[in-house]
């Protein structure tokens, strides 16, 4: 049997290699940093903390494995377990972005025209959904409701196909809340016939957003009813709505790429660096209109902090589907079609947990052009013998492969300690904390 570090020949000549996820910038900025944040009380819920701790057990073979194997050559390997944390690591959340965009296609979205519509607060309001992020769901409801309002008005007895998305991180990976729609463009009837229908204008969905939004805030206790009477005159109040990204009815890719888009991560490996010396991360993305640069520099335990306000509470939903597209209409309709025979829908279901099984490789193939559960030297398909996650079998497992790293506390003898050896001298970086006001 092999380990991960062996990779197997896929036909075609292309290779499959299990990623390094402790070669990464993001793990060697979370390992040293995050027992700083512990110990400074910085982590303001425990959901951060829990998933912090699984990301840096993610990929590591020390903390489980499945084992994979080949009935024709005999060929094994194991494949270490992920830790499938949302919004914080890049390659569990990419496989979830990727399984969604096939999935949504497949199940919800129908092949009628959608427009992609985003609802952003001003930057004064956006501490208040930092600290209650139950808000954000509300603000999903205001933008439902003025949907409804609006096909009502335009073609009564209709309903809009929606799927919403909360976003709450910007360019540099600011706290920036937001809500991304997925609208189908036009109205569905009740007996499923589409009409198209003009885009929602931008001069009505500002001020009806603007004032559902300021009338909530007074009922949360969060800003007076002078306050928010007073935004209501600004003549820049920072609400905006945008709708101008649209869908052909026959681009499922173009479907398939928004809804992706939407459900992405707060931030790209690609774009971060990290310097352990003196341990600062730098973050290069586009332009900032009010940072006025393209780039984060800061300390990696304040990166982490700015991180993990991204990250969602436990069983917090950040997409919401509504009207033609929500649970509800979508289960009916579902009851509502013909039923196959018993021993086609038993043979289905067994086609399907094998599908699910094998989720992940199919997603690797779908990236990479290669299938991990393709046998290196017969080309036959390998399949999941075992799950591992006893520790005394994975040690011994992992001991006779030559995997098992043990790292040796240096002993202690008399005397003083031996000073450490000098380090090379670090770049000299300059630091200017600003405030997260956009």
């Amino acid at each position: 049997m092999q380990g991960c570090t062996h990779a197997p020949q896929t036909s075609g000549g292309r290779v499959y290699r299990p990623r390094k996820p402790r070669a990464s910038a993001l793990y060697r900025c979370a390992a040293r940093h995050a027992p700083e944040l512990r110990a400074g009380g910085r982590f303001g819920r425990r959901v951060e903390e829990n998933v912090i701790e699984r990301f840096l057990k993610c990929g590591n073979p020390q903390h489980g494995f499945a084992r994979i194997y080949c009935d024709q050559c005999r060929h094994a390997c194991i494949l270490a377990f992920s830790c499938k944390a949302r919004y914080f690591c890049p390659s569990c959340h990419q496989k979830r972005v990727l399984a969604y965009g096939d999935w949504v296609e497949a199940n919800v979205l129908a092949p009628v025209p959608h427009r992609q519509y985003v609802f952003t607060v001003p930057r004064l309001l956006r501490p208040m959904f930092a600290r209650r992020r139950a808000l954000l769901g509300k603000l999903c409801n205001i933008v439902e409701h003025l949907f409804a309002r609006f096909h009502a008005s335009a073609r009564p007895g209709t309903r809009p196909g929606l799927i919403l998305f909360v976003q709450t991180f910007g360019d540099l990976v600011n706290f920036n809340p937001h809500i991304h729609v997925l609208a189908a463009d036009g109205a569905f009837d009740a007996d499923g016939g589409f009409r198209v229908l003009p885009p929602i204008p931008r001069k009505l969905l500002e001020p009806w957003f603007r004032k559902e939004v300021l009338a909530l805030l007074p009922r949360e206790g969060l800003v007076s009813e002078g306050l928010a009477a007073t935004m209501l005159t600004w003549r820049h109040t920072g609400f905006s709505a945008h709708n101008s990204v649209r869908v052909h009815a026959r681009d499922a890719a173009g479907r398939r790429r928004i809804a992706q888009y939407m459900l992405r991560a707060p931030f790209s490996l690609e774009k971060m660096s990290y310097d352990p010396e003196s341990g600062t991360v730098i973050y290069r993305s586009r332009m900032h209109k009010t940072f006025k640069r393209n780039f984060q520099l800061m300390s990696g335990a304040d990166w982490l902090a700015q991180l993990c306000a991204h990250i969602p509470d436990r069983f917090e939903h950040l997409v919401r589907y509504a009207g033609w597209y929500s649970n509800r209409s979508r289960g009916k309709r579902r009851r509502a079609e013909p039923k196959p025979a018993e021993i086609t829908t038993r043979e289905v279901d067994v086609r399907e947990a094998a599908r699910v099984r094998s989720s992940w490789a199919r997603l690797i193939h779908k990236v990479y052009e290669v299938d991990p559960l393709e046998g290196p030297k017969c080309k036959g398909p390998m399949r999941v013998i075992a799950l591992i996650d006893n520790k005394a079998v994975i040690r011994k497992i992992l001991t006779h492969l030559g995997l098992w790293v043990v790292r040796i506390a240096a002993p202690r003898g008399p005397g003083p300690p031996a000073p450490d050896p000098p380090r090379p001298a670090a770049p000299i970086l300059t630091y200017h904390p600003v405030p997260d006001i956009a």
